[in-house]
């Protein structure tokens, strides 16, 4: 049958040497969807890969070369919501002002323009 009368030693003992706490995780559970966006959102900004973007003429001769040894190519660009986006595929058609990149379920028309990095 169980003790049902525990004295403060026995309760402090356990704290000290038997209980872990889990500090913040134990209160993840209970973040409002605001906090979540505004966390993701802090750590998008956080990172700036603004350096490595490329020039319209870069971006064109990477995706001629891509295109010429039919290398997958990964590709940043910017999306129709304003917010980075990447694909991956082969450079199927390359014009002027655009390209078509075949991703594996589907195919794809970006703007140079559109296009920050390629790699």
């Amino acid at each position: 049958m169980l003790n049902h009368h525990i004295d403060d030693k026995t309760v402090q003992n356990f704290f000290d040497y038997y209980y872990h706490d889990r500090g913040m995780l134990k209160w993840q559970g209970f973040m409002l969807s605001d906090h979540v966006s505004a966390l993701r959102k802090d750590h998008k900004e956080a990172f700036d890969d603004s350096f490595m973007y490329m020039d319209f003429q870069s971006v064109h001769e990477e995706l001629e070369h891509k295109g010429e040894s039919h290398a997958k190519t990964e590709v940043t660009y910017v999306n129709d919501d304003g917010n980075k986006s990447v694909i991956n595929g082969i450079v199927m058609n390359l014009q002027p002002n655009q390209v078509t990149i075949m991703t594996e379920d589907d195919e794809m028309v970006l703007s140079i323009q559109q296009i920050l990095i390629v790699q």
